[in-house]
């Protein structure tokens, strides 16, 4: 599940509505909107942790690993970060599902990912802190 399904389904659980989310968090109810139709991922610390606090829930269970690298990139390098962000994970699912890379070649590439994503991991949760996952 996605950002945005995640987010609307906290939202239903609350009984708001998109308007009184984004008040909540600190956003319009058109960015919210956004965020929710996974057509934008907030990208700005105090967005991300204000969602965190008011739902109650962990910047892992919001975030998929995926979105949790590119909100990294992003972070550190504007827009051009997550579009190369989009770019790297893209390109790694086309050589995984069949490109030409062999056997060996795909195990080196799932290490060096594997590495860059729990790096990544480890600088949120520095970042960001742990909360217990919402049930």
């Amino acid at each position: 599940m996605k950002f945005g399904d995640k987010l609307k389904k906290l939202r239903l659980d609350r009984g708001w509505s998109q308007a009184e989310a984004g008040k909540a968090i600190g956003v319009s109810e058109r960015v919210y909107g956004y965020y929710e139709t996974n057509e934008r991922t907030p990208s700005k610390p105090e967005i991300i942790q204000n969602i965190m606090n008011t739902f109650g829930v962990s910047f892992e269970y919001l975030f998929t690993p995926e979105e949790q690298f590119q909100i990294e990139a992003s972070q550190k390098y504007g827009s051009i970060g997550n579009r190369q962000a989009q770019k790297i994970l893209q390109g790694a699912d086309a050589l995984f599902a069949g490109g030409e890379l062999d056997e060996d070649e795909k195990d080196e590439m799932f290490e060096i990912l594997t590495k860059l994503y729990f790096e990544a991991k480890k600088a949120n949760k520095e970042k960001y802190g742990r909360k217990k996952k919402r049930e």
